[in-house]
C-alpha cells in the first residue's frame, strides 16, 4: 500500500477519542470490472453511487491487482504475495488455496475483536471443507466457486456446479444472486454487531452477463448486449447505495471506513460455460480504454483498476497517483484495527 494512504488511516486511528470504537470495515471487490467501465473514469455506464464516493473519498488512480481473480483474492486475504501458496493458485482454482491455520486479514480483524462476515464470492477452495469459516470468517455466503449463473447460482457442470452454500452448507434458494448477496450484507450492516468486517466479492460483473430489468431499462434504447452489461454494472453501483444508505440510517457511516477494488481488468469474454440459460453477450461492452490489455494478461489493463478508499470526516478528498497493490490491504487494515 502507498506509504501516504497507508500512514493517513493509521494516524486516522490513533487520532481518535480513546473511547471511540474501532471502525467498521467495508471491503467491496468487483469481480472483471474494466478500466473505463465507471464513471468517473468517463463511462457512458451508469455508477453514481460509486462515483459519489470516489468524488468524496481518496481515488486510488494506480491501485494494481493480479491479471486474474484467484491470484488477487489470495494476495488481497492474505498479504503476501500470490506466488507464496504455490504454482495452483496463479491462476483461476477450485483449488485449496491457503493450508489450515493461514492467518488470513479475516482470522487477525477476528483476534483484534471483530466479527467477521464474507457474502459473495470466495474463490479460494470450491469444496465445503475450504470454505471461508475456515479462514477467520463467522459467517459466511454466497458462491465457493468462482463464478455462477445469476439466476441459478450454479457453477460449470461438474464436481464444482453445486456451490451456493451458507456457512459451508450447500443452500438453493431463488433470485438473483447479486440481490441475495447484497441483502445478506444489508442485514450484517443493521444488525451492528460492532466492530464489524463485511467483505463483499460480488459476482457482478463477471460472465453470465444478465441483470433483473429494472436495471437493463436504464439503458432503455440500447443493444441487448448494452443493456445487460450496463444493468449489470448498475445493479452493483446500486446494491452499493443501499450499503451507504443502511450505514447512515444506523449511525455507523462515520465510524466505517469502505474500500472498492476489482479484483482485474475487464474481459473481452463472450462465452458462457456456466449451468443455466443466461445468453452470451454478442459484442463485448466492457472496456479498459485506455489502458492496454483485459484481464489474464499483464499490460495495464489487465492488473490496474478502479479503486477508492472513502472515511467521510477522517480521509480527505484526494488522488493518490503513487502506485500501490491489492497484497497491502492485510497489513493497512490489520494495522487500522489496531
Amino acid at each position: 500500500m502507498n506509504r501516504v494512504v497507508l500512514v493517513a488511516l493509521v494516524c486516522a486511528l490513533a487520532s481518535l477519542p480513546a473511547t471511540a470504537d474501532k471502525p467498521n470495515i467495508l471491503l467491496l471487490v468487483a469481480d472483471d470490472l474494466g478500466w473505463a467501465d465507471v464513471g468517473w473514469h468517463g463511462s457512458t455506464l451508469k455508477t453514481p453511487n460509486l462515483d459519489k464516493l470516489v468524488s468524496a473519498g481518496v481515488e486510488l488512480d494506480r491501485h494494481y491487482v493480479q491479471p486474474v481473480c484467484t491470484p488477487t483474492r489470495t494476495a488481497l486475504m492474505s498479504g503476501r504475495w500470490t506466488s507464496r501458496w504455490g504454482p495452483h493458485v496463479l491462476n483461476p482454482s477450485n483449488l485449496r488455496a491457503f493450508p489450515p491455520g493461514t492467518t488470513t486479514m479475516a482470522s487477525a480483524l477476528k483476534e483484534a475483536g471483530y466479527t467477521t462476515h464474507l457474502t459473495g464470492k470466495w474463490h479460494l477452495g470450491s469444496r465445503p471443507e475450504w470454505c471461508p469459516n475456515h479462514y477467520g470468517f463467522d459467517h459466511s455466503y454466497g458462491s465457493l466457486a468462482g463464478a455462477v449463473d445469476p439466476w441459478t447460482h450454479h457453477y460449470r457442470k461438474g464436481p464444482y456446479m453445486q456451490t451456493w452454500h451458507r456457512d459451508g452448507k450447500f443452500v438453493d434458494e431463488e433470485g438473483n444472486a447479486t440481490e441475495l448477496v447484497a441483502k445478506q450484507a444489508l442485514d450484517w450492516i443493521r444488525a451492528k454487531r460492532q466492530p464489524w468486517f463485511i467483505y463483499v466479492p460480488f459476482q457482478a460483473v463477471h460472465i453470465p452477463i444478465d441483470a433483473p430489468e429494472q436495471y437493463k431499462r436504464l439503458y432503455a434504447g440500447k443493444s441487448d448486449d448494452i443493456q445487460r452489461y450496463g444493468g449489470f454494472v448498475s445493479q452493483m453501483d446500486a446494491k452499493v447505495g443501499e450499503f451507504i444508505a443502511a450505514l447512515e440510517q444506523t449511525g455507523q457511516r462515520k465510524n466505517t471506513l469502505v474500500v472498492f477494488t476489482s479484483d482485474n481488468g475487464g474481459t473481452p469474454a463472450l462465452g458462457n460455460p456456466y449451468d443455466g440459460n443466461t445468453p452470451p453477450l454478442k459484442v463485448g461492452i466492457s472496456s479498459n480504454l485506455p489502458l492496454r490489455g483485459h484481464k489474464a494478461q499483464l499490460y495495464e489493463g489487465g492488473c490496474r483498476v478502479p479503486a477508492f478508499v472513502n472515511w467521510p470526516g477522517v480521509l480527505a478528498p484526494r488522488k493518490v497517483t503513487a502506485p500501490m497493490h491489492a497484497a497491502a490491504w492485510m497489513q493497512t487494515l490489520t494495522n487500522l484495527a489496531g
